[in-house]
């Protein structure tokens, strides 16, 4: 398996930027304009649980249950 290189970090690291202040206060203020309310935010949350958290543990308890079967435990 071919090792990455320090130089290829680097590289990695310069294309990721932190926002400066003027961009934070840009994203600040477009949010406040949106009028995103509580219970659209709650929803928002909500779904994403349901999206991304649900079926990668339904994934990893499939899986281990699978491994107890095939080695007899369960």
């Amino acid at each position: 398996m071919p090792r990455i290189k320090p130089r290829h970090y680097a590289m990695i690291w310069k294309r990721i930027r932190k926002s400066s202040q003027e961009e934070e206060e840009k994203f600040q203020k477009e949010l406040r304009e949106a009028g995103v309310s509580f219970r659209e935010k709650l929803v928002m949350t909500l779904t994403a649980y349901v999206v991304l958290v649900l079926p990668c543990l339904l994934l990893l308890i499939g899986l281990s249950a699978f491994m107890l079967w095939i080695m007899g435990l369960l």
